[in-house]
């Protein structure tokens, strides 16, 4: 059978309204079996739970499938069951004669309402930061334009220190003949103000923007810093404002946010419906928009599944057999590590008071079958984002967004675990920024937190995308580089330290710059990742020792601890 993503939503619905038809004898039949033996006076309670969860599942699935007058008929026949299931009336032959007489229904509604084809819907997709287009685009290629050679050299080679290619211009018509041509840049760099005019970069990039077929991301300088020239950047398009002088590590800021064009990871759903059609529909549905679905039919694999599937929402059925959803979403909110997993029920239940019992167990929201496929989309994305969001907080520093302390030890485990396995060596530096309190107490706590942004920012774009890198605590930063050698790693943070030595702050009025201090211990001369984390702290006591603003290697047969110099 053709996977959901292989096959367009229309063809995965066409084929699933099929199988739905198929099974609709076997289901009335399986109904037919439960009056026979509610009728021989038998397992009354429990039978009639089970009839009412074949009427319930007729009716939900018919009108997910575009069945109309089976859906109603079902839903007739869950009705008077959920009536005397509620006030616990007895079965009488009356009763029995009505639930015959809605099977009868059933049948014969099946030959009519077999209509081809529901109405075909789009294919969603998830919105993207940038369109997929812009991707192939070099993310790090800039245009820098400003009639100041000076000012352009040094943005240019203070942006380089963060990893950007910046190509200057000091003339509009330079600028003017290379964005006709191709590639184009990631961004563009410009002031507002030329020899030409007061507005002439804003009315160049206004003029010329919708030649492009792609967004060109544009940030804007001035000298100025009032209201009409904020404006002026607006009206052209600008998407983001410096006043000069520059600052650059928000500028940096600006640029890593408008390049980013790495399409988000696809959420993870879990889809969890003892009726298989319901669950592939639902499946088909929420991968034609881009996301990940795993599906499962028995509630028992749950636990099992969620082991290795690290899913951003669970959507379920609220009535299944042995487990209902209420049930199951309690179990999951009694394991701490799905107390705020996102649960949403698609069902057919329609009354109001089932539907807020089912929520008081924590679950997120209810969604009544039948239900748009856009609808679906939406509201499972919105709520895995905010999972996603929830997540990334907790296990991030607020002020950095690099991983916390204890996250950048458990995925320091995880490398060395990998390492073992794979039988390579990998690296962990301590990094420290140099007398970092002097900053704080000279500048302030916000040119502090300036430099502790600007160095994380440097450690995340220079470095590997295999590489982990962590705030340790305070003014200490944690990289974890795997697949290095004790050499490969000390060149590639030795310059990272001469770039990030060139970086200009500003703070009220005054420029100054930074350093940092690194020690790097190695795998598997070190055991394990506490021996990494001790000789590579003391490698790096050693480097603050000998003078600081330098990079030091571990050395195992000198464990005598150092005495912690000042930042």
């Amino acid at each position: 059978m053709a996977s959901p993503t292989t096959e367009n939503l229309s063809a995965v619905k066409t084929r699933l309204r099929a199988s739905f038809l198929a099974q609709l004898p076997p289901r009335i039949e399986q109904c037919r079996n439960s009056l026979a033996r509610l009728s021989s006076g038998a397992e009354g309670q429990e039978e009639l739970q089970r009839l009412h969860l074949l009427f319930h599942t007729i009716k939900g699935s018919g009108a997910s499938f575009g069945f109309a007058v089976i859906a109603e008929i079902a839903q007739h026949g869950e009705m008077v069951l959920r009536e005397i299931l509620d006030h616990h009336q007895p079965v009488t032959d009356e009763l029995l004669g009505v639930l015959h007489q809605q099977l009868q229904t059933l049948e014969a509604a099946q030959a009519q309402d077999a209509s081809p084809g529901l109405t075909e819907e789009p294919n969603f997709a998830l919105p993207m930061h940038i369109e997929q287009a812009a991707i192939d685009r070099d993310q790090r290629f800039v245009y820098l334009c400003d009639d100041d050679p000076d000012q352009v050299n040094q943005l240019a080679s203070q942006l380089g220190c963060f990893g950007y290619r910046i190509v200057p211009f000091t003339a509009l018509s330079d600028l003017r003949q290379a964005l006709q041509g191709h590639p184009l840049p990631a961004a563009i760099i410009m002031d507002i103000m030329f020899p030409e005019g007061a507005t002439a970069g804003a009315d160049l990039l206004l003029e010329l923007r919708g030649q492009f077929k792609q967004p060109l991301p544009t940030i804007f300088m001035s000298s100025r810093n009032d209201f009409q020239m904020r404006l002026n950047s607006v009206k052209a398009g600008g998407n983001a404002f410096c006043p000069k002088p520059v600052n650059a590590a928000e500028m940096v800021e600006s640029l890593d946010y408008l390049t980013n064009r790495t399409p988000p990871e696809p959420f993870n759903i879990l889809i969890v419906d003892d009726d298989p059609d319901i669950s592939r529909l639902h499946a088909s549905i929420l991968e034609s928009a881009g996301m990940t679905c795993q599906v499962v039919n028995v509630p028992e694999q749950v636990l099992e599944v969620l082991e290795h599937f690290r899913a951003d929402l669970v959507l379920m059925d609220l009535y299944m057999p042995h487990c209902s959803g209420l049930e199951l979403a309690s179990l999951l909110r009694q394991i701490p590590g799905f107390v705020s997993l996102p649960i949403i029920y698609v069902s057919s239940e329609t009354n109001e008071a089932r539907q807020f019992k089912a929520l008081e167990v924590g679950a997120d929201g209810f969604l009544v079958k039948p239900i748009s496929s856009g609808r679906m989309i939406e509201e499972v994305r919105l709520r895995a984002e905010r999972m996603r969001t929830l997540r990334s907080l907790m296990i991030r520093d607020s002020l950095t967004g690099l991983f916390n302390h204890n996250t950048i030890l458990q995925f320091l485990e995880l490398a060395v675990a990998a390492a073992r396995r794979n039988q390579c060596s990998l690296c962990f530096a301590m990094i420290d920024v140099d007398f970092f309190k002097k900053v704080n107490d000279q500048y302030g706590h916000a040119a502090g937190d300036q430099v502790l942004m600007a160095l994380s920012r440097t450690l995340r774009l220079r470095l590997r995308e295999s590489d982990l890198v962590g705030r340790y605590g305070g003014e200490e930063f944690a990289v974890v580089l795997t697949d290095s050698t004790l050499q490969g790693a000390k060149e590639m943070l030795e310059q990272l330290r001469l770039d990030f030595s060139r970086v200009q702050f500003y703070a009220e009025g005054q420029e100054f710059h930074c350093t940092f201090s690194a020690g790097i211990a190695e795998f598997p001369t070190c055991a394990d990742s506490r021996q990494l984390a001790e000789v590579a702290d003391r490698a790096l006591y050693r480097a603050k020792h000998e003078g600081r603003n330098r990079v030091a290697l571990m050395c195992v047969e000198n464990q005598e601890p150092l005495t912690n110099p000042s930042s």
